[in-house]
């Protein structure tokens, strides 16, 4: 198969099984973030099962990235390192804020599991690649993971659920892209 129909169906089959959660999550933000005039109408926002324009137009973008970026990449350990340093990532705004809500998914999470967390996910990057792509890939995710940290601190004043997924899925565009880079 071409490597953009490969892609396009890796794509697919990655939401089928995940149920776009990550995806929820970077729709609901954008959403929030580029609507929302104060944190209380951000995060109502958020809440909001509904896709406004910012939230679409992050998808597409996100989607697209990831989508040219597999097509350059055609490689299979390339995308696994890269989704191991995107949940890696998420960590960061767990572990550096507080959560901007009392209830929901993220409120009850705990910041134990984030050096082990980290650790394990830079750990299969470079078990995965060759040590240049594995830190230029890791140095990626994290900056992306600290920008999205930076930005929930300024818009809500924390950590949310959907925060956390929406760092995971910039983090692993930030990754892929870094490997493309590379290549």
């Amino acid at each position: 198969m071409p490597p953009a129909l490969a892609t396009a169906w890796a794509l697919a089959a990655l939401l089928l099984l995940t149920g776009a959660l990550h995806e929820d999550g970077l729709a609901d933000m954008a959403d929030g973030f580029g609507g929302g005039r104060d944190r209380e109408r951000k995060l109502a926002i958020m809440r909001d099962s509904r896709i406004g324009s910012y939230g679409a137009l992050a998808l597409l973008l996100s989607l697209g990235l990831r989508g040219a970026a597999l097509a350059l990449l055609a490689s299979p350990l390339a995308w696994a390192a890269a989704g191991a340093l995107s949940r890696a990532a998420l960590l960061l705004p767990l572990g550096l804020l507080r959560p901007a809500r009392a209830e929901g998914l993220a409120a009850g999470l705990g910041r134990a599991g984030v050096p082990p967390g980290l650790a394990l996910g830079v750990a299969l990057a470079f078990l995965l690649l060759p040590a240049g792509a594995a830190l230029a890939a890791t140095l990626a995710a994290a900056l992306a993971g600290l920008g999205v940290a930076r930005l929930a601190r300024r818009q809500v004043g924390g950590h949310t659920g959907d925060i956390l997924g929406a760092c995971a899925v910039l983090a692993e565009c930030a990754a892929l892209s870094a490997l493309s880079l590379g290549r």
